[in-house]
């Protein structure tokens, strides 16, 4: 118990270090007697059905169940949902979810652009959401329909993207680094991006390694080893990325956001461009997997959950925001990801395991990583990373 207090209190340190940084029938037959009081084999299962929904309370969880859609559509992250509570919300509220899968903020951008998508709920990241609003690609929120929202650290809310958290929510927040095998580095484990931008630490794991497909995490990397900003836009110091990017390229077995967390876990890359509940996700599968923070800074960056401005379901997709907030989901939720949740009531819910799992593996975050993590922001300028990442991935 002891233990799991002190890390409440690592919990509570780091929440401060990032606001300082800024500033998820059968009918009976009919030949049956009219006149017996006993049921038929049809009538009985159906009696028996009935009972158990008379016994089983109504849940207060489903808002106006009138208003209800009995299906939502989700466009989310990959492994960044529990199968379970989408299951529970079906059935304790009567509404399946259907989730789809996108790999970057810049396809949820473009699908939304497109129009006539048909999601009900997304989840973009910081600078994402700050475009598809302004963009007039999101609808506000009604937070009459949304109490719950009074469980998210005060901290976390009011962010320079969404400032008065008219789109958005907060849903899960972690960093970006390097997740790597310790087999393959007993003599020196990765402290730096040179393992992954300089060919003689990174060639001789050809085949082995891999980028996120992500035009700001992967081009922001490279220019962070350059000595800049994650956001810097200076068109010589992009061709510098823009090089360093080309020349890594032979060595690496591809770019992978859906499932790096797989292939590290299976072995077949040993040094992956990486996101720490992702990696998280690979150590709990094989514990030689470890995360690490490069000695110049890496990115941090929070999900959020947001109503596209043509959902057909905008009061559902309110109700399962909602639903996700409650303490016990929430935390399941975080147990399932192996990212920090923003909800302070779900933080004493989260298992011992995760705790565990994650300072063993180098996942969390103290005061001193905090003050090398960058946000990664947008400006007019920001195309510039388009226009270096459509280079890249060209040769």
């Amino acid at each position: 118990m002891q233990q799991h207090v002190q890390r409440k209190h690592w919990w509570l340190a780091g929440l401060l270090a990032l606001i300082l940084l800024v500033a998820a029938g059968c009918a009976a037959p009919a030949s049956a007697p009219a006149e017996t009081s006993q049921s038929t084999e049809a009538e009985q299962p159906a009696a028996e059905e009935k009972a158990s929904e008379e016994a089983m309370p109504e849940s207060d969880r489903c808002g106006d169940r009138d208003k209800l859609a009995s299906e939502l559509h989700f466009f989310n992250w990959a492994d960044y949902m529990d199968e379970e509570i989408m299951a529970q919300f079906e059935e304790e509220c009567g509404v399946k979810v259907t989730q789809d899968i996108y790999s970057s903020n810049e396809e949820l951008i473009a699908k939304l652009q497109a129009g006539n998508a048909g999601y009900d709920l997304v989840i973009p990241s910081d600078y994402a959401v700050e475009i598809l609003a302004t963009s007039g690609l999101l609808q506000p929120l009604n937070m009459e329909n949304i109490p719950n929202v009074a469980n998210i650290d005060p901290n976390l809310m009011g962010m320079y993207f969404d400032p008065e958290n008219k789109y958005s929510i907060p849903y899960q927040w972690g960093t970006t680094g390097i997740g790597y095998n310790i087999t393959a580095y007993e003599d020196s484990p990765p402290d730096s991006w040179a393992y992954l931008f300089e060919p003689d630490l990174l060639c001789p794991h050809k085949g082995f390694a891999s980028m996120l497909d992500d035009e700001r995490e992967t081009v922001g990397a490279a220019l962070k080893y350059l000595g800049y900003s994650y956001n810097d836009t200076d068109p010589e110091h992009h061709a510098e990325a823009r090089d360093l990017l080309i020349r890594q390229k032979e060595c690496l077995a591809g770019y992978n956001s859906d499932n790096f967390n797989q292939t590290l876990a299976a072995e077949e890359v040993v040094i992956a461009h990486a996101w720490s509940g992702g990696t998280a996700l690979a150590r709990a599968e094989n514990p030689n997997i470890f995360y690490v923070i490069p000695k110049e800074g890496g990115s941090i960056w929070m999900d959020n959950m947001a109503i596209p401005a043509d959902a057909p379901n905008p009061y559902t997709a309110e109700v399962f925001i909602n639903y996700l907030l409650e303490p016990e989901i929430g935390a399941q939720l975080t147990n399932y990801t192996y990212y920090f949740t923003p909800n302070l009531k779900a933080q004493p819910l989260l298992d011992q395991e995760y705790f565990d799992l994650l300072e063993s593996g180098g996942m969390l975050v103290d005061d001193e990583v905090m003050q090398r993590l960058e946000w990664i922001k947008r400006d007019e300028n920001s195309i510039i990373f388009s226009d270096t990442w459509t280079a890249v991935k060209a040769r």
